[in-house]
C-alpha cells in the first residue's frame, strides 16, 4: 500500500480495512433485511370517478326536442356535447346526404350557456350532482328524406371534474366563464 509502511503494517492496515467493509455490509445488508421483513405493505388505492351522463331528450312527430344533460354523477362536471348527423340507406349503410334531404334545428353558434367552439359545444358552467343543462337542441327534424333513407341526429356528451379548474383546460383547451 504504502511505501513507508512495514510489511507488517501494511497487513494490519489491509486487514482493518477488509474487516471495516465487512462490518458495513453486514450492517447495511442486516439493515435492509430488517427493513424489509417489517414493514407492512403498503397499499395505493385510487378509486377512479364513476361518469355518469344522461342525455336528456323527447322524440315527437318525427323531431328531436328538449335535448339537455344531466350530470348523475357525485360530483360537479364541466360537459361538452358534439351533435352528429348521418344518413342511412335500407340496408342500414352510411350513406353522405341524399339530395335535396335537409336537417333543421341544428344549431350553428351559441346556445344558451353552450358555447360552440370549433365541432363541439362547451357547457360554459360546471354542472352539480343531479344538474341538467339548457337545452342544446330546442327542435331539429331531418326533412325531404327520399324513400328508403333514415336520418339520425346523435348527441354524444363528455364529462370533466369540474376540481381542479385547470383539468378541463389541460384536457380540452377550454376555459370556462368566457
Amino acid at each position: 500500500m504504502s511505501k513507508y509502511l512495514s510489511p507488517k503494517s501494511n497487513r494490519k492496515y489491509t486487514i482493518t480495512l477488509v474487516s471495516l467493509i465487512l462490518i458495513l455490509t453486514i450492517g447495511v445488508g442486516g439493515t435492509l433485511a430488517y427493513l424489509i421483513t417489517s414493514t407492512g405493505e403498503v397499499k395505493n388505492t385510487f378509486t377512479p370517478a364513476d361518469y355518469d351522463i344522461e342525455i336528456n331528450e323527447t322524440l315527437e312527430d318525427g323531431a328531436k326536442k328538449n335535448v339537455t344533460a344531466t350530470n348523475m354523477s357525485d360530483f360537479d362536471m364541466y360537459l361538452r356535447a358534439a351533435i352528429v348527423v348521418t344518413w342511412t340507406n335500407a340496408d342500414g349503410n352510411v350513406i353522405p346526404q341524399p339530395s335535396g334531404a335537409t336537417v333543421t334545428g341544428i344549431p350553428d353558434g351559441d346556445v344558451g350557456n353552450w358555447k360552440m367552439v370549433g365541432d363541439y359545444w362547451y357547457y360554459n358552467t360546471a354542472v352539480a350532482p343531479n344538474g341538467t343543462t339548457d337545452a342544446i337542441i330546442a327542435e331539429a327534424r331531418m326533412e325531404n328524406l327520399p324513400e328508403g333513407v333514415k336520418g339520425n341526429i346523435e348527441i354524444l356528451v363528455q364529462g370533466i371534474q369540474a376540481e381542479p379548474d385547470q383539468a378541463v383546460i389541460d384536457a380540452w383547451g377550454f376555459v370556462p366563464g368566457n
